[in-house]
């Protein structure tokens, strides 16, 4: 599928995001089909950007891709939560841990030792996955990523009582700057295979290699000084103080 970079075809096809979670989740292997075929709205034009090596170009349509993916499942989760529990990969799992560490202030999210591992698996494993398949499979993962952490979001919003203000204090800090890294980093790693090239890499691109890099040391660094009081902060605006 080939859209002209700009046209209102790629406009309408990256809107049509904000509903792949409501009909994708409801079918049978939804919460697989969702992350593989959500890329699909964003592909054809983050590939037009990439392909001209305008990298901020591509990562502010990618940025605008995960927020419209991110609305499409906290509207399904909000309005339709049963059939988000069965329909997001991941999410009633992520959900009770996120849940559990606000309620106890103990779990993985407070020491580095446990969640350092697991970021550094996500980063190569997305990493090799872009550099494989000139930035789709990044998103595919990605997209994982961002229904999962998105169905705990609208779960503490409903949970918390204050229905808007969860949503906006749920998205913890940490975790945008590791969204805007990954978006940096498929931008500039989906170019060797469209290049068909091991190191197509200029000097300004290399920088910003270092810049995405620097956001995903500080979203480690805002984790592991921020996350204990970050937690009894959620745990807070909890009605009646119960998670469940």
């Amino acid at each position: 599928m080939k859209i002209a970079r700009g046209t209102v075809g790629e406009r309408v096809l990256l809107a049509v995001t904000v509903l792949v979670p409501l009909l994708l989740a409801p079918l049978p292997g939804g919460r697989f089909l969702l992350p593989l075929v959500a890329p699909l709205t964003c592909y054809p034009g983050f590939l037009a950007r990439v392909r001209e090596r305008d990298h901020f170009a591509a990562w502010r349509f990618a940025m605008l891709w995960a927020a419209l993916l991110s609305a499409g499942v906290i509207l399904l989760t909000a309005v339709w939560p049963d059939l988000a529990a069965r329909g997001i990969w991941r999410g009633e799992d992520y959900r009770r841990e996120m849940f559990d560490w606000i309620a106890t202030g103990q779990g993985r999210e407070n020491d580095w030792r446990q969640f350092l591992p697991l970021h550094l698996a996500h980063l190569g494993v997305f990493l090799a996955l872009t550099w494989l398949s000139a930035g789709y499979l990044g998103l595919v993962l990605g997209a994982a990523l961002l229904d999962y952490m998105n169905y705990f979001v609208a779960s503490y919003a409903q949970a918390s009582g204050h229905p808007l203000g969860g949503l906006v204090v749920a998205w913890v800090p940490w975790s945008l700057l590791r969204v805007m890294a990954f978006v940096l980093l498929g931008s500039l790693f989906a170019r060797p295979l469209i290049e068909r090239r091991l190191w197509p890499f200029a000097r300004w691109e290399v920088r910003l290699m270092a810049l995405a890099a620097a956001a995903w040391l500080a979203d480690l660094l805002l984790k592991a000084t921020m996350a204990p009081a970050y937690g009894r902060f959620l745990r807070s605006l909890v009605s009646g103080g119960l998670l469940s």
